[in-house]
């Protein structure tokens, strides 16, 4: 091989290398953050319907940041008892009549920056409610555009 040749080589697989490294550099940046709200969260919870006795909401938990956010977990106080009583799109566990944690599925767990999710519910409760705070993976998470 001629020395021309074995240079050329050297280079092509220089070239490879940083092409690589660049690449892996691009592709970690653009995967998900760990689960956590930012401050680029905003949350809208609507009351669908309601009837005596009951009612059925959504919350839709929009992601307004630049980061990718993978994996969900929304908690919210109720200022009447309620008993989730069945749920779509998302899971709901109570600790209380008074508060709700509502977490993803494995389908939208992923929300990427300018996408959003929802899910809802059907509770018990004699008044529907609509709190005043909502967290998503621990931070506020302004409910309706009131922070």
């Amino acid at each position: 091989m001629s020395r021309s040749g074995r240079f050329g080589s050297v280079a092509a697989a220089l070239t490879t290398v940083a092409l690589s490294a660049t690449f892996a550099a691009a592709l970690q940046s653009a995967t998900a953050l760990p689960a956590h709200a930012d401050g680029g969260l905003s949350c809208n919870y609507v009351i669908v319907a309601s009837w005596p006795a009951g009612y059925s909401a959504d919350l839709t938990i929009i992601n307004n940041s630049g980061n990718a956010i993978n994996g969900w977990t929304a908690f919210w106080n109720f200022q009447h008892a309620t008993a989730v009583t069945n749920t779509w799109s998302g899971s709901i566990t109570q600790g209380t009549p008074f508060d709700a944690t509502g977490s993803n599925m494995s389908w939208n767990a992923m929300l990427p920056p300018g996408s959003a999710t929802t899910f809802g519910w059907i509770a018990t409760a004699a008044v529907p409610d609509v709190p005043d705070v909502v967290t998503v993976n621990g931070t506020r998470c302004p409910v309706n555009g009131r922070s």
